[in-house]
C-alpha cells in the first residue's frame, strides 16, 4: 500500500498552526515574565494585577482578609484557610467587606443576627499567600 503524500503534508501543516493564546514567555511593562495568554487576557502580568488589587484596597482590609481566611501568624502557614469566612457587624467591618468584594477578593454570603458573611474567593486566596493545598481546603464547603 502506498501513502498518500499529499494527505501527510496538510495534517503536518494543521499541527503546525499555534492557537490564538500561546504559552510562549514574553516580558510584562514591569520587566517580569509572564506568558502571551496572561498578557493578551488582562494587559499585564499576574504580578502587576495582584498589585493594582492591593493597591484597591486600605491595609486594615487586607488584615482582616488574612483573618478571614485563617492566615494569621498565630497558625502555621500549613494550616491556613481552615475556615473561610468573616462575620461583619455595621461600621467598619462591613465598609472593609464591601471593598474586598467591590476588588474581586470576596463575595457576599448570607445575613444572619445582624452580621453578615463573607468568603474570599481564589483571587482573595492567592492574595492572602495561601498555597494550592490551603486554596483547596477553603474553597471546601
Amino acid at each position: 500500500m502506498i501513502p498518500d503524500l499529499s494527505k501527510t503534508t496538510r495534517q503536518h501543516l494543521a499541527n503546525q498552526k499555534a492557537p490564538v493564546f500561546s504559552l510562549i514567555r514574553q516580558r510584562c511593562i514591569c520587566g517580569k515574565v509572564s506568558t502571551a495568554k496572561q498578557l493578551t487576557q488582562h494587559g499585564k502580568c499576574a504580578a502587576c494585577a495582584l498589585t493594582a488589587v492591593r493597591d484597591a484596597i486600605m491595609p486594615g482590609d487586607f488584615a482582616k482578609l488574612h483573618h478571614m481566611l485563617g492566615a494569621v501568624s498565630q497558625y502555621p502557614k500549613s494550616k491556613w484557610g481552615w475556615h473561610n469566612y468573616f462575620a461583619a457587624g455595621s461600621g467598619q467591618q462591613h465598609e472593609a467587606m464591601r471593598r474586598l468584594v467591590a476588588a474581586g477578593l470576596a463575595t457576599t454570603g448570607r445575613a444572619a443576627n445582624e452580621m453578615i458573611y463573607s468568603h474570599a474567593n481564589r483571587l482573595g486566596c492567592k492574595a492572602a499567600g495561601l498555597d494550592a493545598a490551603s486554596i483547596m481546603c477553603a474553597m471546601e464547603d
